[in-house]
Order: structure tokens, then C-alpha cells, then sequence
């Protein structure tokens, strides 16, 4: 049958547009858990309903990560991962999901470990290569070099930008 090309427009039926948020809302904070359970990393997403209520997802907590991303080191060690606006408890915090979660990440991470390759840099430099390939091989380790480089300045360049933008939020 294969894929149909949905086209993006605003839902103006609010029961769909409830239904649709609820849905992507708890596969965003699956995602982040999977994401949180396979690399150890730390996350906070906020994100606010059609009915603006605000629901927030954090790993160890939101209020950590933002805290911390704030450059407060409170060390806030909740065990709660989900937060929702309104002081009730988010459906989507099962222990069976959070156990099906685990099982799932395992086996990804297994999946994972069994695909791994070497990347070509890895790999070791024939003997054999001439003076004009080995010039052109250090010429794109150059160039890998100037990518990572200007990578890292472009995150570091938004890290800061984030941060002055939060912080206004912050004095407020």
C-alpha cells in the first residue's frame, strides 16, 4: 500500500486536537525516556495543552535539569519524571509502561552493540598508500576537524543564547 503524505493544517475540531496532543505528548515523553534510559541523559521538555495546561517531563527531574541549565546546582534528586500543570498525576506514568520502556531500550542497546562498525578514521592506514593518498587523507581529517570544530562553536553559540533568553524568565 505504502506511505500517504498527510497534509500539515490546524485542527479546528477540539476533541481531535485533545486527542492529537495527548498522543504526541506521550510519545515525545517516551522518546525522552527512551532516549534518557540508552545514553544517561539529562532532560527537561515543557510543553502546553490546546486547554493551557502546562505538562512537564524531566530526567531526574525538571526542575533539576532547568535549575542546572540555569546554572543553579541545586541538586534536586525527585523521583518524579512526569509533571503535569495542575497538580494530578499524568496517565502515561505506569510501572508496567516504565518496565515495558526498560525492556525495549535493552533491546535496542543490544541491536545497537550488535551493528557497530568502525568509522573510516578507525580504520588502520595501509602501508601500501602512496605520498598523494595520504596527503589527501590528512586533508580530510582536516576538514573533519574544521566540521567538529565549527559544530561545537555554532552549540556553544546557542547554549548561550538559550541561556540569556531563559534567564530573562528567570528575573521576571
Amino acid at each position: 500500500m505504502g506511505t500517504r503524505k498527510i497534509n500539515i493544517k490546524k485542527i479546528n475540531n477540539k476533541n481531535y486536537l485533545k486527542a492529537t496532543f495527548s498522543k504526541r505528548r506521550r510519545g515525545l515523553f517516551s522518546k525522552a525516556t527512551d532516549l534518557c534510559c540508552l545514553s544517561g541523559a539529562q532532560i527537561a521538555i515543557i510543553t502546553f495543552s490546546p486547554g493551557n495546561k502546562t505538562f512537564l517531563f524531566g530526567n531526574p527531574s525538571a526542575k533539576a535539569v532547568l535549575d542546572r541549565f540555569l546554572g543553579e546546582q541545586d541538586s534536586c534528586t525527585s523521583d518524579d519524571h512526569h509533571e503535569e500543570g495542575h497538580g494530578s498525576t499524568p496517565e502515561d506514568s505506569d510501572p508496567e509502561d516504565l518496565e515495558a520502556s526498560r525492556k525495549e531500550s535493552s533491546e535496542i542497546e543490544d541491536v545497537m552493540d550488535e551493528d557497530r562498525v568502525n568509522f573510516w578514521w578507525d580504520e588502520p592506514i595501509d602501508d601500501e598508500l602512496g605520498i598523494y593518498e595520504l596527503q589527501k587523507y590528512k586533508g580530510l581529517l582536516e576538514a573533519l576537524k574544521e566540521n567538529v570544530a565549527s559544530k561545537l562553536d555554532d552549540m556553544n553559540r546557542r547554549e548561550f543564547s538559550t541561556k540569556d533568553f531563559l534567564s530573562m524568565f528567570r528575573n521576571s
